[in-house]
């Protein structure tokens, strides 16, 4: 994998959710940590449609050092999950489809292949707090303690990795997982 400079690396993985259908209109937000700043997508701005002088640079605080538009509403999100985990430097937070319909039935996700049962076997999903709230980013931080991917309940998926490739990779793998689980529901007969 090339190395390139980290805001080039936060528009990739935008456009590749896009191509992907794991992002629509204004949902989700992506970020990463380098050191002691986390760089962050705006609020209100479509992720397919995003130059790199459109990223928001943070402090540790949610304090903007550089930018010119505010930063995500799940800002404190992402800085409660980067308190929370030293190792994690990059974190996708999406609405995909099918992810999102088990997150708003309480359907739990079932890892149902080896890559899915490898890496998703420790999803935790966090209950409902209203989006942007204190409360959510409070819950996703002691969540993340123990798990890579979070299903938010009636929300979506927030994915974490030890760089943004890592979250992305995991973000298209529970959306997949969801995706088979369903197909196998509609096989078996089962809603």
């Amino acid at each position: 994998m090339k190395k390139t400079a980290p805001n080039s690396t936060i528009i990739h993985i935008c456009q590749k959710l896009n191509q992907r259908n794991l992002i629509t209109a204004y949902g989700g937000n992506v970020s990463m940590r380098i050191g002691n700043k986390v760089i962050i997508t705006p609020t209100k701005f479509a992720l397919a449609e995003l130059g790199e002088d459109d990223l928001v640079v943070i402090d540790m605080d949610g304090n903007v050092l550089f930018g010119v538009h505010k930063p995500s509403s799940e800002t404190h999100l992402h800085l409660e999950i980067y308190k929370a985990r030293e190792d994690v430097n990059g974190i996708v937070h999406t609405h995909p489809a099918a992810t999102t319909a088990f997150a708003y039935t309480g359907e739990p996700i079932i890892p149902i292949n080896p890559e899915s049962m490898q890496y998703l076997s420790n999803m935790i999903t966090v209950p409902y707090y209203p989006f942007g709230s204190a409360e959510l980013a409070n819950a996703a931080g002691q969540a993340a303690m123990n798990a890579h991917a979070l299903i938010l309940e009636r929300h979506g998926i927030v994915a974490l990795g030890e760089d943004l490739y890592a979250a992305y990779n995991l973000t298209e793998l529970v959306e997949q997982t969801a995706l088979m689980n369903l197909y196998l529901r509609i096989l078996k007969g089962g809603v």
